[in-house]
Formats: structure tokens, C-alpha cells, sequence
């Protein structure tokens, strides 16, 4: 790969897993679940071993002759009464039971696509249909079909966090105590890429290579290893371009460990690409969370306390992370940018009959979040007080810094008034009523709603990055993040070409092969910058350090005596130097016994992660929609923002970050959610003919800006983006909408929005 080239992804020059076919390469097929829950009484698959150029079928019974294991969860969570989670066995192929629609049953491999497609047509499936229940409270209540014999009441855990004695004596205390229900449905994550994987097998080293599409490959490495039972060494993963993950691609799937074995069991290539239906009804969800909240506030609006007793849809199985983003993801930032002395989050994780959840952009923050807020405007609109002002007298100042929450966070920086009011001016606030009554002219009802936000950046610090001086000149980096679209390498090009004094261009970044990455816990948490980056900066100098001591060697000088800037090292007080090119060509032109004789030397800086790796990106986001009552139509006809994130390191993309996390969030608000049918648990929003992603035409104009505060927990100062308009844009959307409707004598809707939900609330119509 050239150094940076900005223009290669624009271009058409791209490489994604489509782009890879190799010669003599089989495609697999998979057999998957019609119903929800179910025993298997029998699986034929005689005759699509018999068809037209199919090459193997395996089933349940293949992979136990094969030694395959189980997908396994990696995050592990206590309940409240020191039991530990429930964590049923997830085989990679269903064997006596199915456990939700789409659960896989059995893999065809074939010649082409086509011929694997119609083999699954000649397999035999009986199924002895068992009792469902898809939808989370209903899973939790007593008497609800058992989905796990060893999960009563179809609970993995019941886990808590917070102050809870001094947070019920606050309540105890308050003077009005606000409650709201607040359910957020499951969403698809749909990048725009499938998921995929192309498995190879060589039989005389006896190493495995899979090309797919993730988020880091050192960590899928290691899970799909085990569930091959093997050496780590033995499987080499890359990734290549990504087309959009937002988290789904993380996790290790059944098809990835399918077409490894199938493989081996062939040996030949075998490639797998998920299609849009299938990614419906196999991919992990986002969200799923239902969140009974409570807010106390003493005479003068004060908050005092601050508490949700939360149920958490896990889906039929535990997904890799998804107990950690249910619990510990979602707690980070509770209570975010308020004073609130008493915090306490109670969650039930459970299982339902439905494809498993897992963590979606924000990881659990923007239900947190958004709750949150809604509940301070219903308190407002209860209490008779300004919903601006509300806020105003709650929020953690500058003087608070550093700020300690009783989930055991720390507040490193931020301006959350500042931040607040240049949201407000540059939103007119103050001339919204106007508009209002210019829209109300118009017979449309108009709404604002207004939101803080924070983010506790997190993710995996494992990360090694590496940086090396060809001699060539080219300055190569490597690291353990891995870009699914979003602009890394662009960005850690700009962090070693800043720390190096030479342009961007002449850095070629380099992620995705567990062959050359010992350590990466790849990305996730918006931890880019806060670890990859700094770490990158890091290696950066210390290659430096260790190119004068190269360059003192090829100058006869002392380390001491070379200076470094603009891409040359100098002797001091002197014009005798060398450029970055020509100390690395140097260096590498010398006998090792020459290059062994100082140990400091050399063009190589490599350094694992050190430090802090949390920080809080943070800002305030004021949304204005209108609603056309005859239609129920909502449409956002403002968005303004202003976010902290630190020292901006690559403007265009931050910019980007957020605008796709906020269109991602008028979907969520205003027209998506998965919907299974209650009674037969079928899939009902299984095509984007049935689930309503945001298009281009329902976004408006953005007015984003940037307000930055130091961190101390960065070396870059840079504080993270990613995730952080999932987790504030949801709140003031809602509230718009929902301001919009308070005239009509509406208080509270859950999400999405949909024009219908808006129709029947407008016209005292229940939902049939």
C-alpha cells in the first residue's frame, strides 16, 4: 500500500471482501431457522449432499465430529446477589433446539452461489414448534415461556450499581419525585456492507487465513481459534476496507467458523457474503432496553437523585460483550453532564426468543442519555418550571472539575454551561416562539427540544502501535484500531505526521493482519485517538530519539549533538545533516554488527498503550421539527450542535462522525425499530421495505460547531467522536417532537415516532 492517499476510497480503488474471489473458490449457503423456538425432530440433508456441484453439507453432528466448539460470551457479570450470569451453550449449528429465527441449522458448499442455494431447497427440516416470547417485558414476567431451562424467569442476571442507600434516602427526602417509563426498541445496525468471510486453508502448514470484515483482528483471531480449538498461530485474519460496522462486525459469527471448517474440510477456498435479508434476521441487534426511571428534585428544582430499573432484551444467546454493554457500558456516563449526588442503576438482563443484542454506537450510553433527559422535560412540564433553566441549575460547572459520580467515573475536563449556552445562541432560542407561531400559520405544529451529552471513551487499550522509517522516506504505521469507514487512517496519519514535522502524505498507515499484530484490541468505545492515537504519538518520538542516536552514528557525532526538525536531523551549530530517507537507508545499508553496536538506535519506535485511556467529549444539542397533523409526519427542520472533543485533529471527519451519528438518531427517534410478531415470533421488519432507515431527504441542514476543552488524560488532547451524536442527539429530537405534541395534551411517547404513532396520539386513536 502507497502512503496516504485521500482520494483511493473516492476513486473506486478501494478493496473490500467482494473485491476478493479467488481462483477455485467454493460459496457456502446457510440453512437457517423459519421459526422462533422449536425442537429439531429431524434434519435430512441426504439429498443436498447429492446435488448438482455441492461439495459438503455440514450440520450439528459434522461439527462435534469435527471438534468444532461453541461461540462463547467474554464478558462476564455478577448478580446483585453474587450469583454469576447465566450463559447458555451457543453452538456454532443448532442441534436439538433452535432458539430464534434465523438461527443456523446447517452450511452448503458448492461450486457457485446458486447451486448452494438450491441445495438448501432439498434438505428436510421438521420442526416441533415450541412456546414464544420475543418481547422483553413479557419475557420478564412471571409464567412466561421458558426459553433456557437453566434461566428461570428467563433471567441471565440481576445486576446493580450506584449509592443506592443514600439515593433512596434522597428520594425518601424529595420534595417531587418524577417517574417515566421509557422503552427503547431494538434496532437493525445495516451498515451498508454485509458481513462476509473468505476462509483458506493450508494443509501442509496447517494454517487457516480468513479475510472479513471487522473491527480488530487480533481479538476475532482469538475467539474463532478456540472455536476451532486451535492455536491462535494457526489462524491468520485480515481485514481489508470496510463498508460501516457501528459495532456489528466486532463479534465472531457462526459463518465465519463455518467457512473455516468447511475449509479444511475441502480444501479449497470457501466464501460466504451475508445478504440484506440475512442480515435481518442473523446479525446482532442494538439496543432493546426498557427503562422505568425515577428523577428527584428538593423544592427549588435541585436534582438529588437520579435512578432506572432496567430491563435489557439480550436475545436468545449472549452475544460476546453484550452483559458488559447492559451493565457497566451503560452506567459510564450516568447522569452525565447534572450534579447529582444519588445514582443507582438496577438491570435485569433477558432472554428472549429473537436474535441477540449487542452493542450499537453508544453501547448502551444513548438510552442512558436520552432517558434522562426526557424525564427532566416531563419534570419541567409536572413542576410548571422553564425546561432551560431546569438544566442550567443542575449542571456540573468547571469550579466541579475534577467531577466524581457515584458510578466511579472522573471527570477530566469540559464546559458543560459554556457549552449549553453557545448551543442556545446559535439555535435562536430565544426566537422560537416566533416560529412556532409562523408554523402554527401554516396549520403545523412546531417543537424544540434541548439535551447535554457525554461520553466516556472506552474500549479495549491493547493496542501496540508501531512506527518505522523506510528508506524510502515513507514513515509506516502500525496499529492494532482498525477502520471500518471512518477515517483512521487519515487520522494517524495526521497524528505521526504532526509529531514527525512532515506532511500526512508521507505516512502510510497500516491495520487488519494478525500476522504482524501481536497486540490489538482494535476499535471500539470511540478509542481511536484516546489510545491508538496516543500511542501512535508515543512511538513516534521515540523513534526520533532512536534516529538520532542512527543519525549521531552516521554523522560521527553524539546522540547528544543531533538536533531534529522538519524532517532532518542536524549536528547542532552546524549544517551537516541527514534526512529521515537518508538515516533510515543509511542505517539499513550498515552491517548488523554496526547496527547491534548501539541498542538506542535504529528506525523503529514501537510501544504498547500507557495511561488513561477514558475521556469525556461532551456538548449540548438543540433540535426543532415540525409535525403536519393531518399526516402525523415529522420532519427535524433544525439541528444545531455544539460539542467538546478536545483538540480536533482531522475536522472534515469529526464533522463527518457527527453527521452520521445524528442521521443514524432521527431514524432511531422517528421510524425505526424491529418488530417480531408476539404471538409466532417472526421477524416482521425484515426488509428495508419494512424497516425505515433515514433517508437523505428527511436531514436537515446541520449547524455544528466545535468547543473545545483541554484533557488532561491525553497526551494528543484529542478527546474522541464516534459515538458521542448517538448519545446526544436521541434526547432532544424526543423532546421536540413530544413539545410539539404537549398542546394536544400528550406527555410521553416511546420511540420511533412514525407518523402513524404521531396520527393516533394527535386523534385520541389507541394503537390497534
Amino acid at each position: 500500500m502507497a502512503p496516504f492517499d485521500e482520494d483511493r476510497l473516492l476513486t473506486g480503488r478501494g478493496r473490500y471482501l467482494e473485491d476478493r474471489t479467488p481462483e477455485g473458490c467454493l460459496h457456502m449457503a446457510v440453512l437457517r431457522s423459519p421459526l422462533a423456538h422449536a425442537g429439531v425432530a429431524g434434519l435430512d440433508v441426504t439429498a443436498a449432499r447429492a446435488a448438482p456441484g455441492v461439495r459438503l453439507v455440514l450440520t450439528a453432528a459434522d461439527l462435534e465430529r469435527l471438534g468444532i466448539g461453541p461461540l462463547a460470551c467474554r464478558a462476564s457479570v455478577t448478580s446483585r446477589d453474587g450469583t454469576a450470569m447465566i450463559e447458555p451453550h451457543r453452538p456454532v449449528l443448532a442441534g436439538a433446539a433452535v432458539k430464534h429465527v434465523g438461527q443456523p441449522i446447517a452450511a452448503v458448499v458448492a461450486e457457485t452461489l446458486e447451486a448452494a442455494l438450491d441445495a438448501l431447497e432439498a434438505i428436510e427440516l421438521s420442526l416441533d414448534e415450541l412456546p414464544t416470547v420475543v418481547e422483553v417485558e413479557a419475557a420478564a414476567t412471571a409464567g412466561a415461556p421458558a426459553i433456557w431451562e437453566e434461566a428461570p424467569g428467563n433471567r441471565a442476571f440481576d445486576w446493580e450499581i450506584g449509592n443506592r442507600a443514600e439515593t433512596e434516602a434522597a428520594f425518601a427526602d424529595a420534595a417531587h419525585v418524577v417517574a417515566l417509563t421509557v422503552r427503547h426498541p431494538r434496532i437493525v445496525i445495516a451498515p451498508i456492507e454485509t458481513r462476509g468471510a473468505l476462509a483458506a486453508y493450508d494443509a501442509g502448514s496447517g494454517r487457516f487465513t480468513l479475510w472479513t470484515a471487522s473491527q480488530g483482528v487480533v481479538s476475532l483471531r482469538t475467539a474463532l481459534a478456540n472455536c476451532l480449538g486451535i492455536e491462535g498461530g494457526r489462524l491468520r485474519v485480515v481485514t481489508e476496507d470496510v463498508g460501516g460496522s457501528f459495532a456489528v462486525k466486532i463479534w465472531p459469527y457462526p459463518e465465519q467458523v463455518l467457512a473455516l471448517a468447511a475449509a479444511r474440510e475441502t480444501g479449497r477456498p470457501v466464501k460466504w457474503t451475508a445478504s440484506r435479508s440475512e442480515a435481518m434476521v442473523a446479525d446482532a441487534m442494538g439496543r432493546g432496553r426498557v427503562d422505568r426511571a425515577e428523577l428527584a428534585l428538593d423544592g427549588e428544582g435541585r436534582f438529588l437523585a437520579f435512578r432506572i430499573d432496567a430491563l435489557a432484551d439480550l436475545g436468545a444467546f449472549l452475544n460476546t460483550v453484550a452483559p458488559m454493554t447492559a451493565t457497566k457500558g451503560a452506567v459510564r456516563v450516568f447522569g452525565h453532564c447534572y450534579r447529582i449526588v444519588g445514582l443507582h442503576y438496577r438491570v435485569q438482563g433477558i432472554f428472549t426468543n429473537a436474535v441477540p443484542t449487542d452493542a450499537y454506537r453508544g453501547a448502551g450510553k444513548p438510552e442512558t442519555v436520552s432517558t434522562l433527559e426526557r424525564l427532566i422535560d416531563v419534570a419541567a412540564a409536572r413542576l410548571g418550571l422553564d425546561r432551560v433553566e431546569l438544566r442550567r441549575r443542575n449542571l456540573v460547572t468547571p469550579a466541579d472539575l475534577p467531577y466524581a459520580t457515584a458510578m466511579g467515573e472522573s471527570y477530566d475536563g469540559g464546559d458543560f454551561p459554556a457549552v449549553l449556552e453557545r448551543a442556545l445562541e446559535a439555535a435562536d432560542w430565544a426566537g422560537f416562539e416566533e416560529r412556532r407561531a409562523q408554523s402554527r400559520g401554516r396549520g403545523r405544529l412546531r417543537g424544540a427540544g434541548v439535551g447535554l451529552h457525554l461520553h466516556a471513551t472506552g474500549g479495549s487499550t491493547a493496542e501496540r502501535s508501531e512506527v518505522l522509517t523506510l528508506p524510502d522516506g515513507t514513515v509506516r504505521v502500525r496499529s492494532g484500531s482498525q477502520d471500518s469507514g471512518q477515517g483512521h487512517r487519515r487520522a494517524l496519519a495526521l497524528v505521526a505526521g504532526q509529531a514527525l514535522g512532515i506532511p500526512a502524505s508521507r505516512v502510510r498507515v497500516e491495520q487488519g493482519d494478525s500476522d504482524w499484530l501481536e497486540i490489538g484490541g482494535g476499535t471500539g468505545g470511540s478509542n481511536l485517538l484516546a489510545v491508538a492515537g496516543n500511542t501512535v504519538h508515543r512511538a513516534s518520538l521515540q523513534m526520533l530519539e532512536r534516529m538520532k542516536a542512527s543519525a549521531g552514528l552516521l554523522l560521527e557525532a553524539a546522540a547528544g549533538d543531533i538536533e531534529y526538525g522538519e524532517g532532518r536531523f542536524r549536528i547542532v551549530g552546524t549544517d551537516r545533516g541527514l534526512s529521515l530517507a537518508e538515516v533510515a537507508a543509511g542505517w539499513a545499508a550498515l552491517e548488523e554488527a554496526q547496527r547491534a553496536a548501539d541498542p538506542e538506535a535504529g528506525c523503529l519506535g514501537r510501544l504498547d498503550f500507557e495511561g488513561i485511556h477514558t475521556t469525556f467529549p461532551n456538548g449540548a444539542y438543540v433540535a426543532e421539527v415540525e409535525i403536519d397533523p393531518e399526516t402525523g409526519e415529522v420532519r427535524v427542520v433544525r439541528f444545531t450542535g455544539v460539542d467538546d472533543l478536545g483538540r480536533v485533529i482531522d475536522p472534515p471527519a469529526a464533522l463527518g462522525q457527527l453527521h452520521g451519528g445524528i442521521a443514524q438518531e432521527i431514524g432511531e427517534i422517528l421510524s425505526e425499530a424491529v418488530r417480531y410478531d408476539p404471538e409466532s415470533g417472526q421477524l416482521l421488519s425484515g426488509s428495508l421495505l419494512d424497516y425505515a432507515l433515514p433517508r437523505a431527504d428527511e436531514m436537515p441542514t446541520l449547524a455544528l460547531a466545535f468547543a473545545p476543552t483541554e484533557s488532561p488524560n491525553s497526551l494528543i488532547g484529542a478527546k474522541g467522536v464516534g459515538e458521542l451524536p448517538s448519545i446526544g442527539a436521541p434526547g432532544p429530537i424526543l423532546n421536540a417532537v413530544l413539545d410539539a405534541l404537549r398542546e394536544s395534551g400528550v406527555e410521553h411517547l416511546d420511540p420511533p415516532l412514525t407518523p402513524e404513532v404521531v396520527w393516533r396520539a394527535l386523534h385520541g386513536r389507541a394503537q390497534g
